[in-house]
């Protein structure tokens, strides 16, 4: 099956890119909002750097595995929840930093 002129496997491999450079953007991002923690000590940084953290890089991962252990119907639903625990997280994270 082609779209675009492209295999399904060339694809599959600029899927994978793209999530990889996701999850690099992501953790940059974390590490820079951990670097603020560390300098200010302000809960709101941590906060920040915890969902986007789950946002990126763990629910990439929490896909991965659940593609391996869950049936395909079901296994989009960690990723999910792991995301709206990520946002969560960023929406406590922008009301800590409103408060301060």
């Amino acid at each position: 099956m082609e779209f675009a002129g492209l295999s399904a496997e060339t694809w599959v491999t600029v899927n994978t890119a793209f999530h990889l450079a996701q999850t690099g953007v992501g953790l940059l991002i974390a590490a820079l909002a951990l670097v603020g923690y560390r300098r200010r000590r302000t809960r709101s940084m941590l906060a920040l750097a915890i969902g986007i953290s789950l946002l990126t890089f763990v629910s990439y991962l929490v896909t991965l595995s659940a593609v391996q252990v869950l049936p395909r119907i079901v296994f989009p639903l960690p990723g999910t929840i792991t995301e709206l625990v990520g946002l969560l997280v960023l929406l406590y994270a922008i009301v800590l930093a409103r408060r301060d």
